[in-house]
């Protein structure tokens, strides 16, 4: 059972390890600290929702089976749920009613979607009104909109899933996390091995790689 436990656990920091931290949370990381006067917005609110929506199914799980039977994603209940319960822990607006209905559908969605917010939404360039995170800001012409701001939406997401980690990733939830990854693995691209054979025969092929980076136990569940 332990050895069991053990083998699982180190399945999920290694996943964790290679396609979370390495791929996002550096890239945010990076950008914050390389860029002190902030150009642009849309790349941290896009990758910012893009952790919570992985993350929001490591909890929830990634699918759901509607009233025919059928697999589908659900990526709109986990999303809003990880919005309300953990990032309303480092501020309560995130729980205000209908305000991670927003964050879902007009931003997470309308970047994946079409490239820009959908409505009813503004983002902010710059590193200062940070207080005004979530509040409605009212332009000249009276428009209104909920301003997000960019930096502390990021700062507020790396806070929480250091939280998420260290609070969800243990022992009785190891096994479930564990098989959500493993389902992950399993939706396959038809076309990939084809895609790969293909390219390596025609010689578009490499195997130089990229730099060591540190290692991480199975037991370091707040490395981040």
């Amino acid at each position: 059972m332990e050895q069991q436990l053990q083998k699982e656990l180190a399945y999920i920091y290694h996943y964790l390890k290679t396609y979370f931290d390495e791929m996002l949370i550096v890239d945010l990381k990076k950008m914050r600290r390389e860029h002190k006067q902030l150009d642009f917005t849309l790349p941290y609110i896009h990758l910012v929702n893009a952790g919570i929506d992985f993350l929001g199914g490591l909890e929830k799980g990634f699918y759901e089976v509607n009233i025919k039977g059928k697999k589908i994603r659900n990526s709109g209940p986990r999303s809003r749920y990880f919005i309300e319960k953990w990032m309303g822990r480092v501020n309560e607006l995130y729980k205000h009613e209908g305000m991670s209905e927003l964050i879902y559908e007009s931003i997470r969605c309308g970047l994946a979607h079409q490239a820009i917010f959908k409505e009813g939404v503004e983002s902010y360039k710059g590193d200062n009104l940070r207080e005004k995170h979530l509040f409605v800001r009212i332009d000249p012409d009276k428009e209104e909109r909920i301003f997000i701001h960019a930096l502390q939406y990021t700062d507020d997401f790396l806070k929480v899933q250091k939280i998420f980690r260290r609070e969800f990733i243990i022992e009785k939830n190891i096994h479930i996390v564990y098989k959500r990854l493993c389902k992950l693995k399993k939706d396959k691209i038809k076309q990939l091995p084809n895609l790969i054979k293909n390219l390596k025969n025609k010689g578009y092929k490499f195997e130089e790689y990229p730099p060591a980076t540190p290692s991480y136990g199975p037991g370091e569940n707040n490395y981040v």
